[in-house]
């Protein structure tokens, strides 16, 4: 229940951008925060890059600052249908702190 006197804060707005590079890399450009509500969205464009043929797929989080754990997950499931598939998958521009749980949970 919101107080009389409290305003909502608004939700911050992740935009997506696919971009091929050359017929063998796709990147995926995220801008924004991805957290637990944008993560079927998120999910709606990785499905996009695993239907896709480029042998290459690269994740762009230069403009994402945190990364929530159901997001965390789709980003796994990705990476391992790409490895299943011979392709290769790829993290760039991340923030220091999202490389930092990349390694914990083994991107790296």
């Amino acid at each position: 229940m919101r107080m009389p006197d409290q305003q909502e804060q608004p939700r911050e707005k992740v935009v997506f951008t696919r971009t091929e590079r050359s017929r063998d890399e796709v990147v995926l450009a995220v801008n924004g925060p991805l957290t637990d509500e944008t993560a079927d969205e998120f999910q709606q464009h990785l499905d996009g890059l695993l239907a896709g043929a480029w042998p290459i797929v690269t994740l762009d989080f230069s403009k994402v600052k945190a990364i929530a754990s159901k997001p965390t997950g789709k980003i796994v499931f990705l990476m391992k249908r790409l490895q299943e598939k011979k392709r290769t998958f790829r993290i760039r521009g991340c923030d220091p702190g999202l490389f930092e749980q990349f390694r914990m949970i083994r991107f790296d």
